[in-house]
């Protein structure tokens, strides 16, 4: 055994602060892990981001703005469905054609708030939810004005 190798067992270590208490290399010191990325350090993140699963505020931002081209198709459905209901029935569309144009007005508002906010002012699961929002009140606008009664 060499005295100057702190991983050999039972051997003082070689700074004489510790030879003079006794402490060996055994000790709390060894089995603490090598902070110059040595046997016991741990492993470095395989990317500096956290993963290629971690939570991403560009990808939501895409999904609102996917969400914002397609409220325009959800528009125009929305407005032929009470054209049609309109021209069918006595001349008017039914009592939710105000909710069905409401949910679409506020699902732009929730979409643009979702794309627009910058990173550091909301938390990745708010803008989330007001994404799942915006594409729940986007659906809602065709879909009041389909069950609208005429």
């Amino acid at each position: 055994m060499n005295a100057t190798d702190p991983t050999a067992t039972g051997t003082t270590a070689t700074d004489p602060a510790a030879t003079a208490t006794g402490t060996t290399a055994t000790g709390t010191a060894a089995a603490a892990p090598a902070a110059d990325g040595g046997p016991g350090a741990p492993a470095p993140d395989p990317a500096p981001g956290g993963g290629p699963f971690a939570p991403s505020t560009g990808a939501v931002r895409v999904f609102a703005g996917t969400g914002l081209v397609l409220l325009v198709g959800a528009f125009l459905v929305t407005v032929v469905l009470m054209l049609r209901q309109s021209y069918a029935g006595d001349g008017t569309p039914g009592p939710l054609r105000e909710l069905a144009m409401w949910s679409l007005s506020l699902s732009g508002l929730v979409g643009l708030w979702a794309m627009c906010l910058p990173g550091d002012a909301v938390g990745h699961r708010v803008r989330r939810g007001a994404v799942f929002v915006q594409y729940a009140l986007m659906a809602g606008g065709p879909l009041l004005a389909a069950f609208d009664p005429s």
